[in-house]
């Protein structure tokens, strides 16, 4: 039967190590981050455009297809 390993005992820093180090902990701000706010503002002027291009699409394609079948019916009548 294997032995549990123990773990390590913790060992002290010396304070003329501890001087040297910056940083700490990361605290979270409460506020969202500037750079997220102006992805999503993006992205919604992103989706707005596309919306608007299969909006002007959808109007113009029973424009063509009348223009089409107007430009077949005087073909066929020329002839």
């Amino acid at each position: 039967m294997a032995k549990p390993k123990t773990p390590d005992s913790l060992e002290s820093i010396d304070l003329t190590t501890l001087e040297a180090v910056t940083g700490g902990r990361v605290s979270r701000s409460s506020a969202p981050d500037p750079n997220v706010i102006a992805g999503i503002k993006q992205l919604a002027e992103l989706i707005q455009q596309v919306g608007q291009g299969l909006i002007q699409a959808k109007a113009q394609g029973p424009q063509q297809m009348m223009q089409m079948m107007q430009q077949m019916m005087q073909m066929r009548g020329g002839k």
